[in-house]
């Protein structure tokens, strides 16, 4: 599960850099993918929610 983390390869970059190693760029490239991954999937979970609220009448201009 921590491969599916961004977070987990910065702080494994993070460990590598603080034992005296270089940066890890391919750790960092792999949390950016996974980044931009992440937010298009919401982005498009969002847009289909969305979507689906407008067309069954679920959204209104007014609340009850």
């Amino acid at each position: 599960m921590a491969w599916f983390t961004p977070a987990s390869h910065v702080f494994e970059g993070m460990r590598t850099v603080l034992a005296g190693g270089a940066v890890p760029w391919e750790r960092m490239a792999w949390a950016a993918a996974l980044d931009v991954v992440y937010v298009g999937a919401t982005l498009a979970v969002f847009g289909w929610a969305l979507r689906y609220a407008r067309r069954h009448g679920k959204l209104s201009r007014f609340g009850d």
